[in-house]
Formats: structure tokens, sequence, C-alpha cells
């Protein structure tokens, strides 16, 4: 799109719109000369309003390590911007490419994110603390080159697709950053600019309506529209954008969060994504005394329960699927503004009412969380029976985390940067997980998989009991194995959970019509003390196999990616961790894993050939157990 393709500022307001009347009238500079003037006016009128919506820092990595904003703020100035983590020098504010890329291997995101402006947002926030007008001159310049370097696309352009107007960078631009930038800096900004401006936040609002994706996405989107047409309600199809969407996110609240609250793409990260641009939106209709459609609130404050949840002892989330490690109160504090709710308050101030559960099962998004209870120093496993998700999705189903206290434990890949390395491939493969391969072969879901939307309504896979003295959870796998998609084996995996004893049973039942070489995948990051034939000894916990199979280990190995662990998203965050890898050959069997978290050694037999029985020995003698009796619980 060329200079002259770009939005005109005369046939893009409403001039019904109070104010906006005596415009229709100007001519050449005259108008925006005008158009600047009323839109300092408007602001000026609704920014009261505006700044009723507590600050946001932004989001994705745009400081150095160890940064505060003060100090960030005065580098960008310089013209050295951060994206993803990593810094690119542009020698000054008014040379910076918004098309390039620094990275060794050409990491996409970069780029993206460096369109989203979180840095911008970061001047205004030090601009309104400091009033240092250097920080809106240097805002004001890279809006500029931006606005003037990164014309939207014709109409006709996916929305995944550009440099700098992928619509994810719309919505996130309109729907966190702009707004507040424009509120910041518009008695600053020059006439030019804040033209410039109306006109590409109109630019925004078609390519939002028009060429919008789905999921997490969507969200983001609509967020982003939202934002243009109630704060902008003097752009001339505001309205209609309005009615778009407030109808899309009632429509996606019901289409993307299971009946137990968790999103569809079933990953604590984009969970919150989504939870985050509905808190982002509802605000802004309060804040703009425009009411909430729908129960979007009630699904927002479900969706907020699930954190609490699934969190783990140390008080973060588990990085299930692309998922994050972040503090559970951290995430929760904004939702105080929203919900009155002890619980909720509880987990971000300690404060309120604990949950009136220990474990608990989500049934439909289909994770089990065992755990002892809420202090800092219980046990907690988190099992996960999944279906597959909507997005984001790793090979991981019937895995299983563990912690002891605030150690994570029994761990698995993590989410590593988007990019093509071998890590990132990975870290989303079965070879990550606590699961079982077949003849080496990892699960295979995403191959073939599709999501069907009347999946959200769907109970998972999942059977469970819970009582005082113990809990359980099984599930089945079913799917395919390997590149070929084939079916050699199904697998059940049932794990008790026997809450005075800090004991965890997986019992792993395989059926096949042949024989195979089965091997049981165990992450796990603790301090080696010894590995034996059937047993692992760690400084956290004690591991222990029924003896028919033989056990070896695997860390930090590249060639292939094997016992690692991503630590964060950003490129070269991992480590390497012991993968236990228990080997066995057979047509079927079943194999119980027992996992000590209270400091004693454990073994297992074979429970003298009754596939019921589990016999164990501890320092403390020997315990006889049986399934059936362990799950005389009430099942559900």
């Amino acid at each position: 799109m060329t200079e002259k393709d770009r939005a005109d500022l005369r046939d893009i307001i409403d001039y019904s719109f109070p104010g906006a009347e005596d415009l229709q009238a100007a001519d050449g500079a005259e108008f925006h000369r005008s158009f600047a003037s009323f839109f300092r006016s408007y602001l000026d009128s609704s920014r009261e309003r505006f700044f009723s919506i507590p600050y946001e820092k932004p989001e994705n990595v745009f400081e150095l390590p160890g940064e505060n904003d003060a100090e960030a703020a005065r580098r960008i100035c310089r013209g050295t911007l951060v994206s993803v983590g990593i810094p690119c020098d542009f020698g000054s504010v008014e040379t910076v490419d918004w098309h390039s890329n620094p990275t060794y291997n050409g990491y996409k995101e970069w780029t993206w994110q460096l369109s989203r402006h979180n840095d911008v947002k970061l001047l205004a926030h030090e601009y309104n603390l400091t009033g240092d007008e250097a920080y809106a001159r240097a805002a004001e310049a890279l809006l500029s080159s931006w606005i003037r370097t990164c014309p939207a696309p014709p109409m006709d352009v996916p929305g995944s697709e550009t440099d700098t107007w992928r619509t994810i960078e719309c919505g996130i631009r309109m729907g966190a950053n702009w707004p507040y930038i424009i509120y910041s800096f518009y008695r600053s900004f020059s006439d030019e600019l804040l033209c410039s401006i109306a006109a590409s936040l109109y630019e925004h609002g078609e390519r939002l309506v028009r060429n919008h994706m789905h999921g997490n996405w969507l969200l983001m989107e609509m967020n982003g529209l939202g934002h243009i047409a109630v704060m902008f309600p003097f752009l001339r199809k505001s309205s209609e954008w309005k009615a778009f969407a407030l109808s899309a996110m009632e429509k996606e609240a019901e289409k993307q969060f299971y009946p137990d609250g968790f999103q569809y793409e079933l990953t604590t990260c984009y969970h919150d994504v989504a939870v985050n641009n509905y808190q982002r939106f509802l605000e802004m209709l309060k804040a703009f005394a425009i009411p909430a459609p729908g129960n979007l609130l009630s699904i927002m404050e479900k969706a907020a329960e699930v954190n609490i949840a699934i969190m783990e002892s140390d008080g973060g989330l588990p990085d299930i699927n692309d998922g994050s490690f972040t503090p559970v109160s951290e995430v929760l504090k904004p939702k105080l503004r929203l919900f009155n709710n002890p619980v909720i308050s509880w987990a971000v101030t300690g404060e309120g009412k604990e949950p009136p559960y220990k474990s608990v099962a989500l049934p439909w998004s289909g994770f089990f969380v065992f755990r002892s209870g809420w202090g800092k120093d219980d046990a907690y496993a988190l099992f996960d029976a999944a279906p597959f998700g909507r997005g984001h999705q790793h090979e991981d189903k019937l895995s299983l985390i563990v912690s002891n206290g605030p150690h994570r434990i029994i761990t698995e890949g993590g989410c590593y940067a988007y990019d093509d390395s071998p890590m990132r491939r990975h870290t989303l493969s079965s070879g990550a997980h606590n699961v079982l391969l077949v003849d080496g072969m990892g699960q295979n879901r995403r191959k073939n998989y599709e999501w069907h939307d009347e999946d959200i309504g769907k109970k998972a896979d999942l059977e469970y009991g819970i009582s005082e003295r113990l809990d359980w959870a099984e599930s089945t796998y079913d799917g395919p194995y390997g590149e070929d998609e084939s079916h050699p084996a199904l697998w059940k995996r049932a794990v008790y959970f026997l809450r005075r004893e800090k004991l965890l049973l997986v019992v792993d039942r395989i059926i096949s019509a042949s024989e195979h070489e089965y091997t049981l995948l165990w992450h796990v990051d603790s301090a080696r003390r010894s590995i034996g034939v059937c047993t692992a000894l760690y400084e956290d916990a004690a591991i222990a196999f029924s003896p028919c199979g033989m056990l070896s280990v695997t860390r930090g190995s590249m060639h292939p990616v094997a016992g690692y662990i991503a630590t964060g998203k950003e490129q070269g965050m991992y480590k390497a961790v012991d993968r236990l890898e228990y080997r066995f050959t057979a047509a079927e069997a079943r194999i119980v894993t027992a996992i000590s978290l209270s400091g004693e050694p454990v073994s297992v037999e074979d429970g003298n050939g009754d596939d019921d029985r589990i016999r164990l020995k501890t320092g403390h003698g020997t315990i006889d157990l049986s399934e059936n009796e362990m799950r005389t619980v009430s099942g559900k």
C-alpha cells in the first residue's frame, strides 16, 4: 500500500459526533489543524475515564537482564531496542528499521514483537512519572517512523502475514499499548502525528474486522478492535466495530472455555493470555460505562480459579504444553479488580479463604491434581489426561509432573522459543515428557488432528477418586505413534497418591497383539545419588520400578536431543536433567513405578503375579496394597 492508498482522514470521521460537525467545512492544512485540535479536546474529555484503568506493564521481553524501567527508557531514547530479549542498536530512534531481524537464525518473533510497541508504552509510563519531554520526542520519532515505513497491507492479505501488520500485533497494539501511548503523549505529539495516528486507528479497525484469525489470536484482535471502537467513537465505523467486538468476545467465551474453566489450548500461558485479554476488555468497558455482555464475568471468574486449582506448592503455575512458570499471585492480582472472590484473595494476599479442596479434578479439560495440602512444603503432582487441545500442544498425554514442596522433581520439557531448532522440536515431542515410547516412537496426535467446536462440551477420558486417605486418577492413550501413525499398543495409566506417606504409585498397563520394546521415561530435576537396576535415588525422591526391565539414564545429549528441559521461552534457555529410561520387551505388561517423597528408599516387588496387588519395601517394612481396594474411594 502506497502513501496515497492510505486511509484519507477526511473520509473516516463521523461528522455527526459532538465537536466534529465543523471539521467537514475545513480544507487542506486547516482541516488537519482543526482535526488535531478536535482530537486533543476529545482526549481531554475522556482522559479521566481512561486513566481509571490501572497501568499494565507491557508483556514479552523488551528489557535487558537487570535493567529497570528508567534505564530501559533511556536506552530506548538512544535507539537501542530489545525484542524477545535480544538488543539491536539502530543508532537513533529516527533510524529504526522495523523490518530488520538481528537474530542469528532469523527468529521471526524478533521482528513481529518489535511492532507491538512495548518500548513506546514504557516511554509513556516514564513520561507520566517524570514529565521528561525527551520521552515524548523519542516516542514521536518511533511512532512516526513506524507509520511511515509500515503501511497497512491490502485487505486481501491474511491476518497471519506481513512483518508488522499480523493481526495479533494489531490487536496487541490497539488493546494494550497504543491507547496508553496516545492518552499519555497527545498534548506533546505534533498535529501531523495525531492525524497519522487517527488514520492508522481506522486502518487497524478495518484489518481486525476483515482479516481476524481464531483461537487466542481472536481474543487479542477483538480486544484491540473493542478498544478502538469504544475509545475513539468519532471514527466513522466505530459503532459497527463495537457491535462486532462485543458479539465476538461473548461468543468466544462460550466457545473457548471448558465448563471447568480451562481455555481450550490447555496451556497455562495461553489460558492466561485469553483471560488477560478479557480483563482488558472488561475494564475498558467499565471505564467507558458500557455494560459487559452476557455472562463474561462469571466465565472469567471460573477461568481465574483454574490457576489456583493447578497451582504448584511453590505458588507457581506448571508449564504444561507451551506453558508458563508465572506465580499465581502475580497472575491473579489484577483479577481482584473484577471479582470479590475470597479464594482468589487468598491466592493473591494470603488472606481470604483457602480452597475447600486439596486434590481436584478438572473433568472436561482432563487434568487431575494431587496434593497433600496447600502449604509450601506439601507434595504435589499433576496428571495430564487432557485431550490434544486447540493449539500450542505437546505430545504428552498421561504425563505426570511431581513436586515436593517448592522443588519440581519429576519435570518435563516445558516451553522453548518458537523457532525451528532441535530444542524446540524436542520440547514438543513425547521424548521430553514422562510418557511411554513404543519401539522408540512417541505419540503423534498432531499430524492429522482437527479441533471441532463441539469438543468443548465433552468430558475428558478421566476416571478418579478423592478421599482423606488417598486419591487416584486413570486415563488411556490409544492414539497413534510415530510418523506413520501406527497403533502398536494401548496404554493405560493409573496414579495413586497416598497422602500421609507422600507416596505416588504409577501403574502402567500396556496391551498389544505383538511384542514391542517399551520405554518408560521419567525426567528428574534433582541431585542424583545412585542408579540401580530397578531403582533411582535422588536428593529429593526415591524412584523404583517393578522388576521386569532395565533402567538407564541419559543426561544432556544433543544428538539427538534428550535429557534437556526448557527453563524459559527465549533462545538458549534450557538445562540438562536426568532422563530415566526403563526399557522392557513384551506384548502385554504391567509396570509399577513408586515415587517416594518422604526421604525413605523404596523398592517394588511383583505382587506375586497378581495383577491387582502391589508390594513395596520401605525402610519401615513391607506394604501390601490392592488397586481394587484403593479404588473403593468414590469414583467419578
